[in-house]
């Protein structure tokens, strides 16, 4: 019994490493969308439980409804064809006993946003060559 005790709290462990690391690390998401439908896009994404705040991005959006709540940045550059690049991280943060406040939440919401943009760019790009 106290094995499983061990690898359970083992296990919480590694997640709360993993979920930290990923939360800060910037994510690139190549989309053959242009800037102004990646960022189109980007605003769908967000709903009305989010506002955008001025930050260190192009768009910047912190959730309403929590306290010390992170900034999530995006930027969008062109990489000199029809496509752009759209980086997107944590941009600001406050730290409660050494962790980053909602980490989780700006883990899914990254991971969320990169696989819409991928998403609509493979379907821009199938839907405007008829296929």
């Amino acid at each position: 019994m106290e094995v499983l005790f061990v690898l359970l709290v083992l296990s919480l462990i590694g997640w709360t490493v993993y979920v930290q690391i990923s939360a800060r690390q910037q994510v690139d998401v190549v989309t053959t969308l242009s800037e102004q439908d990646a960022a189109q896009e980007v605003l769908r994404y967000f709903g009305v439980l989010w506002t955008q705040v001025p930050g260190r991005g192009h768009v910047n959006y912190r959730p309403k409804l929590r306290a010390d709540a992170p900034t999530m940045s995006i930027n969008f550059s062109p990489d000199g064809t029809a496509a752009c690049v759209v980086s997107i991280w944590t941009s600001h943060w406050t730290k409660r006993y050494g962790l980053m406040s909602h980490a989780q939440l700006m883990w899914r919401k990254k991971r969320g946003l990169a696989a819409r943009l991928a998403s609509a760019s493979d379907t821009t790009a199938n839907w405007s060559t008829g296929a």
